[in-house]
């Protein structure tokens, strides 16, 4: 069964969206990917969204963010295959520099660093973004806004 996580779309007054930057401590290979992580019994996405935020960036207060997306997937990460049903929320927030608060131990691990990037860099972008089509999502939601319906990202 697949474990629910929140993802955020931390977006700042210029419309960049913070990433985290990793690497697998056991394949050595790089990848940027969104704040988030899992959903704890009891919590509401909203509540999971804001303790993610303030472990993984030390922000805290985080703002009530809107559902826009949910994903299905599988990924390997550490040795481990992990199955994930997530819930997409997008957040405004005012630019600041992340100093995680609270990593877990394989975060502390393979987190390297954070960048605050434009929907047009993460198209252009070699480097290895999750979602892959992220950069294109991104910028429709910046161009057309929230979509009335919260729309499935899947793979």
């Amino acid at each position: 069964m697949p474990r629910p996580a929140v993802k955020l779309l931390l977006l700042d007054e210029d419309d960049c969206l913070l990433l985290i930057h990793a690497e697998d401590p056991r394949t050595r290979t790089r990848c940027w990917y969104p704040v988030g992580g899992g959903i704890e019994a009891g919590e509401t996405p909203q509540q999971a969204a804001a303790r993610e935020t303030y472990e993984e960036t030390g922000l805290a207060d985080l703002p009530g963010g809107r559902l826009v997306w949910e994903r299905e997937h599988t990924y390997q990460y550490d040795g481990r295959v992990v199955e994930v049903h997530e819930k997409w929320l997008v957040c405004r927030v005012g630019h600041f520099r992340p100093a995680p608060a609270r990593l877990s131990e394989y975060e502390a691990r393979s987190v390297l660093g954070f960048r605050w990037w434009r929907a047009n860099d993460l198209i252009e972008t070699t480097d290895t973004i999750f979602p892959p089509r992220l950069g294109h999502l991104l910028k429709g939601l910046l161009t057309d806004g929230t979509p009335g319906d919260v729309l499935d990202i899947s793979d």
